[in-house]
């Protein structure tokens, strides 16, 4: 709301617009979602850092920062699409973009959890036998690293599949 023949009302809404929040706010009171596309995957590449902080140094840094990664996920995820902001029931075409994301980031999390026990598996079998050694999590920081590490990568996944899926906003839907 902009008000005229006030200067300093006026300086400071445009001040507001310029930081996003009247418009993330007029989108969060309408229902109508953040469409993400490079937040999860940068928070991806953070959260695949800090496990690898985690394995090289296991002082539980690591496990600092994909527990960050995590809390910022949860923001992008209230945010995006895969979120019933309004409370409403969700007609069928929104049921299948959730729906969508959920699946496609459970998978790529189940992918991962698989193939990392698997790889964690042999490099114990390889350790018995004398070839090699290959990390596996031993402490609660470990766990707790790994844990968290999956759910941020299954709820980024969701979050890109569902903002990929979900349609553009209509030209009229940000100004209302």
């Amino acid at each position: 709301m902009t008000y005229k023949g006030d200067p300093l009302a006026q300086k400071l809404d445009q001040v507001a617009e310029a930081t996003g929040f009247p418009r993330l706010q007029r989108r969060m009171q309408f229902g109508n979602p953040v469409r993400f596309r490079v937040m999860p995957l940068v928070l991806l590449a953070l959260a695949v850092a800090g496990l690898v902080l985690q394995i090289g140094r296991p002082n539980g840094f690591g496990y600092l920062v994909i527990i960050t990664v995590w809390s910022a996920t949860t923001i992008v995820f209230v945010l995006g699409p895969l979120n019933n902001r309004l409370g409403g029931k969700l007609d069928e075409r929104e049921s299948a973009i959730v729906r969508k994301g959920h699946f496609a980031g459970l998978l790529v999390a189940f992918g991962v959890a698989v193939l990392g026990t698997f790889a964690f598996a042999l490099g114990k079998i390889g350790a018995m036998i004398g070839l090699w050694n290959i990390w596996a999590p031993e402490t609660g920081f470990d766990w707790m690293a790994l844990t968290f590490f999956l759910l941020t990568t299954e709820a980024n996944v969701a979050v890109l599949a569902a903002s990929k899926a979900t349609p553009e906003p209509l030209q009229g839907d940000d100004d209302e």
